[in-house]
């Protein structure tokens, strides 16, 4: 190629509408997999989360995986809007919670998933099992809001 002088253009509203299209996968996965959240709330207590290693296995790894979707779908819409993303999962997903919640609170609970996430990377279990209980009392408030929000920036 070189000496030819050929450049590969990419208009940005091409960039856009592949960045559109790769949320679509995420909204259905998340849409799916939340629905999965009431047999877990029934299934997994304290109990049972410390004395059977694959459920606990299988919760931890549903919890982180939502988490990690939810951070890509932020950061893909962060690219959409050419913003800069910040250096920390909680700085992105606080930013993106204050475009869709009402209040700082909200914003800050919605941030408060990269921290679960990294404590199931990192730490015991009595420590993980309240970061598993707070994702469930987080989950209901404010991912309803969030892929409402989502689905309505692909339209856009």
């Amino acid at each position: 190629m070189s000496g030819t002088g050929l450049k590969l253009v990419i208009r940005r509203e091409d960039l856009h509408q592949a960045d559109r299209a790769k949320l679509i996968p995420y909204i259905d996965y998340l849409e799916k997999e939340l629905s999965f959240l009431a047999i877990y709330e029934k299934e997994v207590d304290w109990k049972i989360y410390q004395s059977q290693r694959s459920k606990r296995l299988e919760v931890e790894r549903w919890v982180e995986c939502l988490i990690n979707a939810t951070l890509d779908i932020s950061k893909t819409l962060m690219t959409i809007r050419v913003e800069d993303i910040p250096e920390t999962s909680r700085e992105v997903l606080f930013q993106t919670g204050a475009r869709i919640y009402n209040t700082e609170e909200e914003a800050k609970a919605f941030s408060e998933l990269a921290k679960i996430r990294n404590t199931l990377a990192h730490r015991y279990l009595d420590i993980k099992w309240q970061d598993i209980k707070r994702f469930f009392q987080i989950v209901p408030k404010l991912y309803s809001p969030f892929l409402d929000y989502v689905k309505k920036e692909i339209e856009r």
